[in-house]
């Protein structure tokens, strides 16, 4: 990837091309977070040996968790980085007199009488936070962990607690995702588990990679999974998409809390 040429410290610029160099060094700064976002991606891979080409590495579970930390860690700066470039795009715009386009009828007004109402304005950023239906229960693999609502606003994300299980997106919007669940469960060797991001349908966010991690100690003494990604939308949109957890785990686990935080970027 190549630099960009920017003109010399004060040189003769009209507002419009000044605004233009700043669109300009802002394209290129998201160009730069798609290849660190790409990067990270193909590291997992090699560790988990899927990478096309590449060998199989003989990689332990932990080095696989250590690996997949340090590609969460490097996701969540992304996505910081990502909510300012996205105010500074918005403030050149405003300064250039293009205003973004208006925001479409709330998803959830009149003309969908089945979807329930956002409880708030529409046309601000969606959020919702999402706490687990009860403390201390019993996971088992395969099951979908359901949540109770603590707080939510626009439209964008919809929960519904006939289908505690399930959030509804919008496919057509990216969007961050941050949970954290404690867990407890007995030891059964030094095997390994995963809490994997289902979207339905499967391609209607780019890939979403699962947290692994390590049985070996929880019998010792509760583990703490924490997790943050970021969901970009496919070209192709689906009309309607839902995003769930899932475990995948030789046996159940017990689940001390556990919470869900999804913010519209």
């Amino acid at each position: 990837m190549s630099m960009p040429s920017f003109p010399p410290c004060g040189a003769d610029m009209t507002k419009d091309e000044a605004l233009t160099m700043i669109i300009a060094s802002i394209a290129m700064e998201e160009l730069a977070l798609s290849h660190i976002i790409n990067a990270e991606g193909e590291k997992l891979q090699y560790i988990l040996g899927t990478l096309p080409g590449g060998h199989k590495p003989c990689a332990s579970t932990q080095e696989i968790l250590a690996v997949n930390k340090s590609a969460a860690e490097v996701l969540n700066t992304v996505m910081q980085s990502q909510m300012l470039l996205k105010g500074k795009l918005e403030k050149a715009l405003e300064a250039r007199g293009c205003m973004p386009e208006p925001e479409p009828p709330c998803p959830c007004g009149p003309s969908h009488p089945d979807r329930p109402h956002c409880g708030g304005p529409c046309g601000q950023k969606s959020a919702i936070h999402l706490v687990s239906q009860c403390d201390g229960f019993s996971w088992d693999n395969g099951f979908l962990l359901s949540w109770k609502c603590q707080g939510q606003r626009g439209c964008s994300i919809r929960w519904n607690k006939e289908h505690p299980a399930l959030v509804d997106l919008d496919p057509e919007k990216a969007y961050a995702l941050e949970y954290t669940i404690n867990i407890r469960g007995p030891y059964c060797g030094d095997s390994a588990g995963a809490v994997f991001v289902r979207l339905t349908p499967c391609d209607a966010f780019l890939e979403v990679l699962p947290l692994y991690f390590s049985v070996k100690c929880l019998e010792c003494e509760p583990l703490t999974l924490h997790y943050s990604a970021t969901l970009f939308p496919q070209s192709h949109l689906a009309p309607c998409a839902d995003l769930s957890l899932l475990l995948n785990y030789g046996g159940s686990l017990f689940v001390e809390q556990a919470s869900l935080s999804i913010f519209e970027i």
